[in-house]
Formats: structure tokens, sequence, C-alpha cells
């Protein structure tokens, strides 16, 4: 592997060949990231987590501060 890197380097090469191998290379490492995630998604090895931040709307499911129960109060003059 790193006798590979060693030719890569000492390789001649002008702007366009080099932003190609850097763009294999970051298409790779995205590639086998995405394919990791999915399969371990089908064997169900990823939970989702019902507690946490982010895992409910903003405010929580509390009826504390709904307006939809609350009750007008008159106000005395």
């Amino acid at each position: 592997m790193q006798n590979e890197i060693q030719k890569l380097m000492q390789k001649d090469m002008d702007r366009r060949n080099f932003l190609k191998h850097i763009g294999v290379g970051f298409a790779a490492i995205v590639g086998i990231t995405t394919a990791l995630k999915t399969i371990s998604m089908l064997n169900g090895s990823h939970k989702e987590s019902n507690a946490g931040y982010g895992s409910n709307v903003y405010g929580g499911n509390s009826a504390v501060g709904r307006a939809t129960n609350a009750t007008p109060r008159k106000i005395q003059s």
C-alpha cells in the first residue's frame, strides 16, 4: 500500500490528473461509507432512539403551554 502511494507521489502529473485522482479517492471513501451504512441498516443493527436531542418536535409533547387546551380568562376592569 505504501509502495503504491510512493509511486503515485513520484509520478509527474498535471492539475487535471491530480484532481482526477483526488476525485476518485473521495468517491471511493464516500461510496464505502454509504455501502457500510446501508448494510448495517439492512441487518437491523441501526436502531432509532425515542429519547435525546432531536428525537421529538421542538418543545416536546407536553400539554403545558399549549393554546389548544387553554381557557381564556376574563380581565376585570
